[in-house]
């Protein structure tokens, strides 16, 4: 059994972060036995140093970085964090499984890791102040100041800011359509699929569904805001994630 850590934020299937979907993708893909443990927002360092969980990156000034996702698996006994690693560990330790990460595409994933996270987080300041209203009073306050600090407003003065609103929805749309160019040939044809890679779900897929999987968590799929976004690019992020709910379900 593979227990996954999760931080709860208080909507209706709980998990909104994009490095612990990619891991959960993963999991579900390869048919792996697991359970979600949930961790409070501002809980995960001290549980996951209780844990002997290792830190997910060490900052510039030596400071460890503490965040989900992390695993343990009981098979093993080993505890990873973060969530290329985790995956690496999954393909290596279960190679029964399918494999997400096809053989030479770590600078592939990287860029499109790089690439679809600089489009996603345009949506964050649109989505986060209904992760803020969710969440238990202590994670909340955290999750406020952290999008505070990343606004250089409060979250008041950014609700009642309505052409700042619709400046990020025309800035997020712009940034999604160059995303949407990714998928198409030289001569503005479809590419080839069902998936990235081809016929397989991968890494990369995973890397898209996952950014996907954080805006419909975030806003709600019956939500005007879902709504909106799913009609963009004709429909193209709203189908690549009805593709990836299958494997979706949270253990």
């Amino acid at each position: 059994m593979i227990t996954l850590y999760d931080f709860p934020s208080g909507l209706p299937n709980n998990c909104i972060s994009p490095y612990v979907w990619r891991v959960r993708f993963a999991l579900n893909i390869k048919g792996i036995k697991h359970q979600t443990v949930w961790v409070e927002f501002p809980e995960i360092e001290k549980r996951f140093k209780e844990l002997g969980i290792p830190p997910s990156e060490i900052l510039p000034d030596g400071t460890p970085r503490y965040t989900v996702p992390a695993i343990h698996d009981a098979s093993t006994n080993t505890l990873i964090s973060d969530s290329i690693k985790i995956v690496e560990y999954l393909d290596q330790t279960y190679p029964e499984t399918p494999r997400v990460i096809a053989p030479g595409t770590a600078i592939l994933n990287a860029t499109l890791e790089w690439a679809f996270r600089t489009t996603i987080f345009t949506m964050y300041p649109l989505l986060a102040p209904n992760v803020v209203a969710h969440m238990n009073p202590v994670a909340s306050q955290k999750y406020q100041a952290r999008f505070e600090s990343r606004v250089n407003m409060s979250l008041q003065e950014f609700k009642n800011d309505e052409t700042l609103h619709e400046k990020l929805w025309k800035g997020a749309e712009d940034a999604f359509t160059v995303a949407n160019s990714w998928f198409k040939t030289s001569d503005g044809k479809e590419s080839l699929g069902p998936w990235i890679m081809g016929g397989d779900v991968s890494f990369s897929d995973l890397i898209i569904g996952s950014g996907l999987a954080y805006i419909a968590a975030c806003s709600g799929e019956e939500s005007e805001e879902w709504r909106k976004f799913g009609n963009w690019n004709n429909g193209r992020w709203k189908g690549f994630w009805e593709k990836m709910k299958p494997y979706a379900q949270v253990h």
